[in-house]
């Protein structure tokens, strides 16, 4: 081969990733280009958000008195926000001694208002619990919507729930950053210093005019945002596309294959959920080694330990007892099925400061696969999953705070 073959072959190679990852990512967000440093946002779907989702403290929050309806895997699953922004129930009379707050794991999403686990721990102990979850929170948004929360008299327990994946989204303050194509996602975030002390950043997106002057927070976003470097900028095709391929050529031209099936199986008229799945499926996959991987870096350790350890002190100074529950998603169980994974150690040694129930074992121990629904999103709790969380968080009740409440 001479070098003119060479350069023949390189220019083919180059024009053929231009034309595959430009005809993907119309389908799969998830393909980086230069134009998604500035994305055009949509505007009917931008003003939707704004109207039923935005806030500008939180990022995004449930609507009080709203209702929403969502895909489930046996068909339409419709939930309801009451007038204090909790998710209702049909039995709402006992009053509230529990408040939920965390994640779409602590929403139960994929599951009926009456099946999620705070609807079965109040009528397995005969009170109320209130089901404050958002889906995509971490726990740092979590914690914010705990803090501005005014909670009846009657609350005594506050439990933050979440997946260990929340390492990451802690750290995140343009979700698209770390979520490709996650635009609408703009969130606050806290800092902390070496000893510990936290300062938090507040939500750049305070109103629907500063979507429009996107370009001016730029600069403050990325560098805020250390995954803007580490992961978006990492994952971004640019030219030349063959090298950008090579900073990730196994998981990259995984994904390229992974969604070429899909696009030709749907061609075909063949395709089915595992099919569909699977491009989201290798994103899940990598994002939790990736959260795996922070897990043993001392800055996000730090990060995620004050968080935790600032909900304990807001929580004992309103008087409530604090609970944290770590609830692990289905990839996680299949990651680590025959070994520890590594988020049990922190939250092992975190238990010496304050309360906390991590599930992992117990869905280990207990068939896993039943106990979830699998979804595109990594596998949420089934009625029988939140069953078992209800179950753990009362038998801990028993041994720890029922005395109290």
């Amino acid at each position: 081969m001479n070098f003119l073959d060479l350069v023949i072959i390189i220019v083919v190679v180059e024009i053929g990733l231009i034309l595959i990852v430009g005809l993907q990512r119309r389908s799969f967000p998830w393909f980086l280009t230069k134009q998604d440093e500035l994305p055009v946002f949509d505007s009917q779907a931008l003003q939707k958000f704004i109207n039923y989702s935005f806030d500008p403290y939180l990022g995004w929050v449930r609507r009080p008195d709203s209702s929403g309806i969502e895909n489930g895997k046996n068909g339409p699953i419709i939930f309801r926000i009451n007038a204090e922004g909790s998710r209702a129930v049909s039995f709402e009379t006992a009053e509230p001694v529990v408040a939920v707050f965390g994640d779409s794991y602590a929403f139960c999403r994929q599951v009926e208002d009456n099946e999620t686990f705070e609807a079965q721990l109040s009528r397995l102990e005969g009170f109320g619990v209130l089901n404050f979850g958002v889906g995509n929170y971490g726990i740092d948004q979590a914690l914010l919507r705990y803090e501005h929360k005014d909670l009846p008299d009657t609350v005594k327990l506050v439990v933050m729930a979440f997946v260990p994946e929340t390492i990451c989204r802690i750290q995140s303050y343009w979700k698209h950053y770390l979520e490709f194509g996650n635009t609408f996602a703009f969130k606050p975030r806290f800092i902390v210093d070496s000893e510990g002390q936290l300062t938090l950043l507040e939500n750049l997106m305070q109103n629907a005019e500063d979507f429009a002057t996107l370009h001016e927070k730029l600069p403050a976003l990325r560098e805020a945002d250390g995954f803007y470097e580490k992961k978006f900028r990492s994952h971004q095709f640019r030219f030349p596309y063959i090298a950008s391929l090579m900073r990730h050529p196994l998981k990259q031209s995984m994904l390229i294959a992974a969604v070429g099936v899909r696009g030709l199986c749907r061609a075909l008229g063949i395709s089915s959920q595992q099919v569909e799945n699977l491009p989201f499926t290798l994103i899940m996959k990598s994002n939790l080694r990736d959260a795996y991987r922070l897990y043993y870096d001392s800055e996000s350790i730090r990060l995620l330990s004050a968080i935790l350890l600032r909900f304990k002190e807001g929580a004992l100074r309103r008087g409530h007892i604090p609970l944290v529950v770590v609830m692990p998603q289905l990839l996680d169980l299949k990651l680590n099925k025959n070994k520890v994974a590594p988020y049990q150690g922190f939250f092992s040694e975190l238990a010496q400061q304050l309360p906390v129930l991590d599930l992992t074992m117990k869905f280990m121990d207990s068939g896993f696969e039943t106990l979830y629904i699998n979804d595109q999103y990594g596998g949420h709790l089934s009625a029988d999953g939140n069953r078992l969380v209800a179950k753990e968080i009362s038998n801990w009740l028993k041994l720890n705070g029922k005395s109290v409440i």
